[in-house]
């Protein structure tokens, strides 16, 4: 038997992000005689799926975070690497704006097939973001492959009218499918009973607007006071949020629940799923919130390709937090089964793995 084509993955870390929950449910449904990951990181302290990687056949190496004050040498570090590791003949580099540094030393290195793969959009013209806009200058020229996972997050990092093929963000809908009775068990793991809950997925860092998530929950309450809102994802505001929660004294109804490995139990617990976010590229929390079934009202500054099914609402974040909280307090909350909307766009994770599979073994003949 022939040995499977290997694909060097280059990521900043392996931990439960979007990107990283998305691409392991690719990972673990692969064909292993077929396809194989290798991962390459941008960190050199191990991620959280890293055991789970090694176990499924795929190797980890740990590398320097990539820094602006080193930008002149980032390629001839992937150069050196993949002149060390001959095996590779495909890079599929998900670091948004350091594509093009990195796949430059990919090019330097002698591999053909370069793929350049993004998955957010940055709208806000911060110093920060007018930074990034000009590091990634040079993607198109070293990326043979230009993915993105919405046409926001590929005119963002390609530029408009460029050439860039859109590949959905699929998630295992299986696994989200609601069940009462997990929802029961969850609840009362979580001390809830009656009360309206609000479930919000995503680390806590500015993109998220989760001050205004706060403020629109402290509207919530004025209207119905039996109300909760949980929040699943890594702090890294350095308490911000939890000190602007105890400001509007809704502290006592938000559950700060952290880094979760159950989310898609977690899920089942809520009543409306909301998510104002300043920009995404395209929000795999909003597609897990579909899949288990969950009316979902989210910012209309996120691409529509998310809104695959008919339970997402999108709201201006001009219009004020009072107005957000009615609209989320009208939601229908009865469950829907949305497995046939998944298949019919083709973000089911099944119909995704069978399409990148082809793609690289015909990418690697060529």
């Amino acid at each position: 038997m022939a040995n499977p084509i290997r694909v060097l993955q280059i990521v900043s870390q392996m931990n439960r992000g979007g990107l990283e929950c998305r691409l392991m449910d690719i990972y673990r449904n692969l064909d292993y005689s077929r396809i194989q990951f290798d991962f390459f990181t941008l960190r050199k302290e191990p991620g959280h799926f890293d055991n789970e990687i090694i176990a499924l056949g795929g190797k980890m190496f740990y590398n320097e975070m990539l820094d602006i004050k080193h930008i002149f040498t980032i390629p001839m570090r992937i150069e050196s690497f993949l002149n060390s590791h001959k095996e590779y003949r495909i890079v599929h580099a998900y670091v948004n704006q350091w594509c093009g540094l990195v796949l430059k030393g990919a090019q330097n290195a002698g591999i053909s097939k370069r793929i350049a793969h993004s998955r957010t959009s940055l709208e806000v013209k911060t110093v920060k973001n007018i930074v990034k806009d000009l590091i990634k200058i040079p993607v198109k020229k070293y990326a043979t492959h230009c993915f993105a996972v919405s046409s926001k997050a590929g005119d963002w990092l390609f530029g408009p009218n460029s050439e860039y093929e859109v590949w959905p963000n699929a998630i295992d809908v299986m696994k989200f499918k609601f069940s009462n009775k997990i929802r029961q068990q969850i609840r009362k793991e979580l001390g809830l009973k009656n009360e309206f809950t609000i479930i919000h997925i995503g680390n806590i860092r500015p993109e998220k607007n989760h001050v205004f998530l706060l403020e629109i929950f402290s509207e919530i309450l004025k209207l119905r006071r039996e109300s909760k809102l949980l929040f699943i994802g890594k702090d890294l505001s350095r308490g911000r949020i939890i000190n602007k929660a105890k400001e509007l004294c809704v502290n006592k109804d938000v559950k700060f629940l952290g880094l979760r490995n159950d989310v898609e139990k977690l899920l089942q617990a809520g009543d409306v799923f909301v998510f104002p976010s300043l920009y995404e590229g395209l929000p795999g929390a909003v597609l897990e919130a579909q899949a288990a079934g969950l009316p979902c009202i989210i910012s209309d500054t996120i691409t529509k390709e998310v809104c695959i099914t008919p339970l997402v609402k999108q709201l201006p974040l001009s219009l004020p937090a009072g107005k957000w909280a009615e609209i989320v307090l009208k939601q229908n909350i009865q469950r829907v089964n949305t497995q046939s909307y998944f298949e019919q766009t083709g973000f089911d994770i099944n119909n995704l793995v069978e399409k990148l599979t082809e793609f690289y073994i015909n990418i690697s003949e060529v």
